[in-house]
């Protein structure tokens, strides 16, 4: 088979692939390894006809995998069945690497999650590839040995095991050693010490530089249009910022020095570059950004969260409605005002308990809380947050713009470490449940922080406040600030779920301060309107036939109102 060929396979079985230099790690030139993968067997055909003994790379996060990667410790078929049954690990499809004189092995299961490198298990040793980071397809020709990766098992893929879940690298290898002579993998090792320094804060010069001076330190040297092919490759990565110095005896690092204003301010490309507003749920929840639901208390927000970690985790619209366009790599709930009994059972209803402890991780107050500050950058990569209420993990008082603009900040953090979105569960001020209308004042308790760092705020609250379970819910946007919605209402099945009940933009909200708890308030005035000779006991009768109830009082001013516009109307 060539590998195109196994490429092709690849991308059959809904696999993302991208081309590596022959009998090597590293993505062709132009490449950005799984950055760049894609599923389209034209895409494919191009980069294959370009370079036709390419290996094959696979993305095993874009391709909803997680790869076990055993690279020692195994000595035969006969002693990985043995090492996986006394682990728990279930047997799957797998893939014998090229690595000689060793039997190394790749283990392929469902659900991506956090790379991890160096783990150690027993007497195993390996990597995890998940996320970020790539495998090589069965087919592709090892860098160091020659030999070709082959399948072993060709069997159905498993779901990710705990165990694999659990692995963890030794602290003594959780990073690279960026001093360390590069004597095994030379090509994937040098470009992954430079990707962390280029991660780091360091500029091309700086990496070139580096690249040579580890080079220099090789056993055996790589070429130097090598070299400069895998410095090319790492410099394609963002550049970051250097890591902080701790200091003894100073709280907060030195400001970078300004040179020129300038500086302070986005550059035209960046603002020319800026890429768009994109979605995880079309209309509706958008990516890279916090995003508020506010309500009284015990009007449904918890259920209305559910709904939208069920859309996230299914694929499914939420409330019929609205499209989910990309699915996170994972939902961290953290709910400090329900028990774990209460919790469990909503799950339950709603059909969520399956994917508890893949891609939906949950935490009630039977736990006690879980501070931000414990949400460590590998539980938040591609993680949307759901906090269940914001209010229990704010430090200090809610009116207090300082204390806000602190938990603004650690919310920050979060999105800063890799959420792909923050969801913040809110109380409205009191009497919100009886207003006339919703608005960004009203929605959000407390400090006016809060309102002004969210991105987006959803404002909900029954339409029948007497009647919680089968009053419909009212929802409007009470922040658009990058996308226009209309206000609707939504009501509850059996199960938990959701349901629109009209369009976006025919919802009216209901509200006894109005006189429009029943919604037809539209309709009384426009009969009004029509019969301006009728008295106002007989408009009362009248709408009372209508299944209108309206007293004299309100309808004397509606007419009195009427009267400025015109209208001329019988007392």
């Amino acid at each position: 088979m060539s590998l195109v060929d196994v490429a092709f396979s690849c991308i059959r079985r809904g696999w993302y692939v991208f081309p590596c230099v022959p009998g090597d790690k590293m993505p062709i030139k132009g490449c950005s390894g799984y950055l760049d993968a894609a599923n389209e067997e034209g895409q494919a055909r191009q980069w294959w006809e370009r370079v036709p003994n390419a290996n094959v790379g696979i993305a095993p996060g874009r391709s909803g995998l997680t790869v076990l990667d055993i690279d020692h410790g195994i000595r035969d078929e006969a002693h990985l069945r043995q090492f996986l049954a006394a682990h728990d690990i279930p047997e799957t499809f797998a893939v014998r690497t090229g690595r000689r004189p060793e039997f190394a092995v790749q283990l392929y299961y469902s659900d991506p999650i956090p790379s991890v490198g160096g783990w150690e298990l027993a007497e195993c040793k390996g990597d995890v590839r998940g996320i970020k980071g790539h495998v090589m397809g069965a087919g592709s020709i090892h860098p160091d040995s020659g030999e070709q990766y082959a399948v072993l098992w060709d069997l159905p893929i498993a779901p990710v095991p705990n165990r694999v879940r659990a692995l963890r690298a030794k602290a003594s290898e959780r990073g690279i050693d960026p001093t360390a002579p590069i004597v095994e993998w030379r090509n994937d090792t040098l470009y992954r010490v430079l990707c962390k320094h280029r991660a780091n804060g360091a500029d091309e010069e700086m990496v070139r530089d580096f690249a040579f001076r580890a080079v220099a330190r090789m056993p055996n040297p790589l070429d130097e249009e090598e070299v400069e092919r895998i410095i090319q490759n790492a410099c394609k990565q963002p550049v970051g910022q250097p890591e902080p110095i701790a200091v003894i005896g100073t709280s907060k690092p030195e400001k970078k020095t300004v040179t020129d204003w300038r500086e302070l301010y986005h550059t035209f490309d960046e603002l020319e570059n800026a890429p768009p507003v994109t979605f995880l749920i079309e209309g509706f929840l958008t990516e890279d950004a916090i995003t508020a639901i506010a309500a009284p208390v015990a009007q449904r927000k918890s259920l209305i969260a559910l709904n939208v970690v069920h859309a996230l985790l299914t694929g499914e619209k939420l409330f019929d409605q609205f499209s989910v366009t990309k699915k996170p790599a994972r939902v961290l709930y953290l709910c400090p005002e329900m028990g774990i009994q209460s919790f469990s059972e909503r799950l339950k209803r709603i059909g969520l308990m399956r994917y508890v402890g893949k891609t939906l991780f949950c935490r009630t107050m039977s736990s006690g809380t879980l501070e931000l500050d414990e949400l460590t950058p590998e539980q938040l990569d591609g993680a949307v947050v759901i906090l269940d209420t914001a209010i229990r993990f704010l430090k200090g008082d809610e009116n207090s713009s300082q204390d806000m603009r602190l938990f603004a900040e650690s919310i920050f953090r979060i999105m800063k470490d890799g959420a792909a979105s923050v969801v913040l569960l809110h109380h409205s001020v009191k009497g919100t449940k009886d207003s006339g209308t919703l608005s960004l004042d009203n929605a959000m308790r407390g400090s006016g922080e809060l309102g002004a760092f969210v991105a987006s705020c959803w404002a909900t609250r029954l339409q029948d406040p007497t009647e919680p379970y089968k009053s419909a819910s009212y929802l409007v946007n009470v922040k658009q600030r990058d996308f226009k919605s209309d206000p609707f209402e939504i009501t509850s099945g059996p199960d938990c779920r959701l349901h629109i009940l009209s369009a976006p933009g025919d919802a009216v909200l209901k509200s006894k301060m109005t006189g429009n708890r029943d919604g037809k308030e539209d309709q009384a005035i426009e009969f009004i309107r029509d019969n301006p000779d009728m008295s106002v006991r007989d408009i009362e009768a009248a709408l009372r036939e209508k299944g209108i109830k309206r007293g004299r009082n309100w309808i004397s001013q509606k007419r009195a109102l009427l009267s400025d516009t015109g209208v001329t109307l019988t007392q």
